[in-house]
This record gives structure tokens, C-alpha cells and sequence, in this order.
């Protein structure tokens, strides 16, 4: 197969594909019109498109794609960027970046994108607001302590923090409680939500959050890919005999994954029998509090992945080596 590379702006998209005379490029409008054209300039025999994952706008691409059963890959834009880099491009226009895409994914092995179901997608949709309306609660109780900490502080202006407060609370409530009927009425959705509780240490939030961030990958990925996902994978920096930095995670994957665990971690180290003894065990081993948890998320995503693929609930009398 060809690849042709997309790249995304809001009001349209610049595609390029190799063709006798170096590249093709072509710009369409982000519309059914436009990809109504682009169908008819893509080659009629099997391509593949590359794209980058900038804020939203490709969504609405990929749908088209995914509709018109067209095998597509989204490229993290770090590495796009410095690929073109390495390849001494310092221009950056539209086409110049759609030329990139094409020889990025011709260089590299990009996994297609197994289309999501629409249930999906919305519960992704409700757990993001809701961790943006917890956010910014949080921040209005901090404001909150600060004014009631300053005596000159008019009663209307801690009223005005209370009503938001209130509000934003009454927002959340509804969306979680919206997040919670769409998972079990869902057939699928609703048998992982149950056996993912079942796990010591994960909660609704944290138990709706994988759901949300992981989609369908969830059900098939394995802890390596999990780890991946969630920037949990352990990076090495070593050169020669004298340079020996400590390892770290990557970092360089969903943080709101990364959030959750943080969190299930807190509670797995107290309340689960199989991570609790794993966690003081880390720390006898020299490992610092911080890096003992990162540990602890790391082995909850295994748990995880256990109890997925054997769809059998937690088993407190399964011991980690």
C-alpha cells in the first residue's frame, strides 16, 4: 500500500502522496465536499494515510476515514517534528508537513487505528470534562482559602466563590452520574467496569478513567503496551563508562492515565493485599517513596490486565513475583 500524509489544520487539510514526480500535494476544505475531492484525488488502488494527533481537528478526518473503511495511523507530533529535524528540514508549511508524514510512516511501523465504537468516544467525552470541572474546583477552593484568609474580603466576594463552587460541584455530579448509566448499560463497557472494581486500590474515577483513556485497547493490550500508553515505561540514559543517569519514566503518554494510577496507587499501597507488601518491598530495596508508587501503578496495570483477559474478578491470593 501507498501512504498518503494529511496534515490537519481547523478549516481544511493538506494531503500529499508519492508520485512520478516527487510528491502530490492538494488542499481540501474540512468539509463533505472536500473529502468528497480528496476521494477522488487518492489513488484508486489500497493506500494508507498518516496523520498527526493535534488538538481535535483530525477527529472529524478520522471519522471520514473509519466510515469509508480506509486503514489509517496517527503520529505523535514530537516525533514528526523532530524526524524533520533530523532529516534537516527547517521550513514548516502545510505541505512540507504532509510530505513529512508520508516519509515518516514510510521509515517507521505504524500500528493502524482500530476504529472505536461511539460509546466510546462519548464516555472519553465525559470523563475529560469531568477531570477539567475537578480541576477548576479545586482551584476555587484554594482561591477560597486564600480570600477568607485576608480580612478585607467583602462577604459578597466568598458568596460569589461559594455559588461557583456550588455549581461546578452540581456539573460534576451530573456528568459522572451520565459517565456511570452510559458504562452500565453498555455491554461491553460494563462487565470490565465491574471487574476493574474488583481491584483493591481502583475506584469509579479510576476505574471509568481507563475505560475513557484506553478505549477498546484496554481489552487487548498487553502491560507492555499499557505501560507505553501511560508513559510508565522506564527510560535508560547511559553513554560510555562516565555518564549514568538514573532511570525515569518516559512520561510520553496519556497523563490522565498516569493521574488516575497515581491516585489507585495511594490506596493500593494501604488497602490491597497484593501491592501493599510489594510497596514496603520496593522500599527496603533502596527505592525512594515516589519511585516505590511509580512501581505500585506499573504492577496495578498488570492487575489490570489480568483480570481482563481471564474475566475473572481480583483474586487476593494471587501473589506478584
Amino acid at each position: 500500500m501507498s501512504w498518503i500524509g494529511i496534515d490537519v489544520a481547523k478549516h481544511s487539510f493538506t494531503a500529499a502522496q508519492r508520485s512520478a514526480q516527487r510528491f502530490a500535494i492538494e488542499s481540501f476544505p474540512m468539509s463533505v465536499a472536500g473529502w468528497r475531492r480528496f476521494c477522488q484525488w487518492a489513488p484508486e488502488d489500497s493506500f494508507k494515510v498518516c496523520l498527526e494527533a493535534t488538538g481535535p481537528y483530525w477527529l472529524r478526518l478520522a471519522q471520514w476515514l473509519e466510515q469509508a473503511a480506509v486503514p489509517y495511523s496517527v503520529a505523535n507530533p514530537r516525533k514528526v517534528r523532530r524526524f524533520a529535524q533530523a532529516s534537516e528540514q527547517r521550513s514548516k508549511t502545510d505541505p512540507i508537513d504532509a510530505t513529512i508524514l508520508v516519509r515518516f510512516a514510510e521509515t517507521f511501523e505504524l500500528a493502524p487505528v482500530s476504529p472505536e465504537t461511539g460509546p466510546s468516544r462519548t464516555l472519553r467525552a465525559l470523563s475529560r470534562r469531568i477531570l477539567q470541572l475537578q480541576i477548576e474546583l479545586n482551584r476555587e477552593r484554594d482561591r477560597l482559602e486564600k480570600s477568607q484568609a485576608d480580612p478585607a474580603t467583602p462577604e459578597s466576594v466568598l458568596s460569589s466563590y461559594a455559588v461557583l463552587h456550588n455549581e461546578l460541584q452540581r456539573l460534576i455530579d451530573d456528568l459522572e452520574h451520565q459517565a456511570k448509566r452510559l458504562i452500565l448499560q453498555h455491554s461491553t463497557l460494563e462487565p470490565a467496569y465491574q471487574l476493574l472494581m474488583s481491584i483493591p486500590g481502583i475506584g469509579e474515577k479510576t476505574a471509568r478513567t481507563l475505560l475513557a483513556e484506553y478505549g477498546q485497547r484496554l481489552l487487548s493490550a498487553s502491560p507492555k503496551q499499557m505501560t507505553r500508553f501511560a508513559g510508565l515505561d522506564v527510560v535508560l540514559y547511559e553513554s560510555g563508562s562516565s555518564v549514568r543517569k538514573k532511570p525515569r519514566i518516559s512520561k510520553q503518554g496519556n497523563w490522565r492515565v498516569r493521574r488516575a494510577l497515581y491516585m489507585a496507587a495511594l490506596s493500593a499501597i494501604r488497602y490491597n493485599p497484593t501491592l501493599a507488601p510489594y510497596y514496603q518491598r520496593k522500599r527496603q530495596q533502596g527505592l525512594q517513596p515516589k519511585q516505590a508508587l511509580v512501581a505500585v501503578m506499573r504492577r496495578l496495570l498488570h492487575l489490570v490486565y489480568g483480570v481482563l483477559k481471564h474475566q475473572q474478578p481480583y483474586d487476593p491470593n494471587y501473589k506478584l513475583t
